[in-house]
C-alpha cells in the first residue's frame, strides 16, 4: 500500500451516508394533502443544505433548508410555510435519517480499504451511532456484522458541542491520534462542515453531486466514492 498524506477521514452522516427517508416524507406530505413528486427529493436535500448556505443558519436550525426542500418537490409558493411546518415535525423523529445514499456502501468500503481509519463527525441527536448501525453501512469497531468498520462516532448530541464550533473536530482528532494537519473532513454543508473543519485546521470537502456548489471556495466531490483520489 503507498504512504499517504492522510490518517484519518471524517465524514458527516446526512447528506454523505444518508438522507431523510424518502417514504416516510411522502407518507407525511401526502396525508397533509400535498401532492410532490417523490423523484426529486434526492436533488431537494442538497437544495435545502445550499439554503442553510447561504441563510448562515445556525446549528439545527432548519427553517431555510425546509421551505428550499418543499419548493424543489413541486409545493407552490403560497404553500410553503405549511409544507414546511410538515417538515419540522418530522425532523422531531429521532431515526428519521435511515434512507442509505446510493454510493454509500461502496464508498466506505473503498476508503477501509485504503487503510485510513474513518470516524464520523456528524451534528445530530445522540442517537447517530444506532441509526446508522441500523442501515448496515457501518460499526464501531471490529465485528461480525455487514457494515464497514469505523474507528468511531462523535455525535454533538452525545458530546455536547455542534459543528461549526472546531472542538467537535478536536474531539475527532483525540479518537484519531492525529493531528488536524493530517486529517480531512467530508461534509455537506459549508456552514457547518467546511467552517468548522477550517476552524480547526481540518482539510474541508464538500459533497456536490447536483454540481451546484461553484460558490463554494473547496475541494468538493460528486460522492464519497470520489474520495478515495483526495487520500494519496
Amino acid at each position: 500500500m503507498a504512504d499517504l498524506d492522510v490518517d484519518v477521514v471524517f465524514l458527516d452522516a446526512g447528506g454523505v451516508l444518508v438522507v431523510p427517508n424518502h417514504d416516510v416524507i411522502c407518507e407525511r406530505f401526502a396525508a397533509a394533502g400535498f401532492t410532490i413528486d417523490p423523484d426529486l427529493l434526492f436533488e431537494a436535500h442538497y437544495r435545502g443544505v445550499h439554503a442553510i448556505d447561504l441563510a448562515e443558519a445556525q446549528p439545527e436550525v432548519f427553517d431555510d433548508y425546509h421551505r428550499a426542500y418543499a419548493a424543489h418537490v413541486g409545493v407552490d409558493e403560497a404553500s410553503l410555510l405549511a409544507a414546511a411546518e410538515v417538515l419540522q415535525g418530522l425532523w422531531q423523529i429521532s431515526g428519521l435519517w435511515r434512507q442509505a445514499l446510493p454510493w454509500a456502501a461502496e464508498g466506505l468500503a473503498a476508503i477501509a480499504a485504503t487503510g485510513v481509519p474513518i470516524v464520523i463527525v456528524s451534528n445530530a441527536d445522540g442517537t447517530v451511532d444506532e441509526v446508522l448501525g441500523s442501515t448496515g453501512l457501518l460499526q464501531v469497531g471490529p465485528g461480525p456484522g455487514p457494515g464497514t468498520e469505523v474507528l468511531a462516532i462523535v455525535d454533538s448530541g452525545a458530546v455536547g458541542v455542534a459543528k461549526p464550533d472546531p472542538r467537535i473536530f478536536e474531539l475527532a482528532l483525540d479518537r484519531a491520534g492525529t493531528t488536524a494537519d493530517r486529517a480531512i473532513h467530508v461534509g455537506d454543508a459549508y456552514q457547518y462542515d467546511v467552517r468548522g473543519a477550517r476552524a480547526a485546521g481540518v482539510r474541508p470537502v464538500l459533497v456536490d453531486p447536483l454540481g451546484i456548489r461553484t460558490d463554494a471556495d473547496c475541494e468538493r466531490v460528486a460522492s464519497l466514492l470520489d474520495v478515495v483520489a483526495l487520500l494519496g
